[in-house]
């Protein structure tokens, strides 16, 4: 008590502000019941057509190599 103030009086000053804090922030928001397959991220459809279509050509690629050295 240097200060010369009851330190029940400082507790409860801390307790007022920590709930005047938790009252101001806005509540949790629950999350998204109609998540879609791919997650929440916005370009994880064309970033996966774009993955598959790559790997698709890499597969076919030797395939359609050879039989272009068969015509010609």
């Amino acid at each position: 008590m240097s200060n010369g103030q009851d330190p029940r009086i400082t507790d409860l000053r801390r307790y007022r502000k920590a709930r005047e804090r938790a009252r101001r922030q806005p509540p949790p928001r629950p999350p998204n019941q109609s998540q879609s397959l791919l997650g929440g991220r916005k370009n994880a459809g064309p970033i996966l057509v774009l993955v598959v279509l790559v790997l698709f050509v890499l597969w076919l690629g030797p395939t359609v190599a050879g039989l272009i050295g068969q015509i010609f």
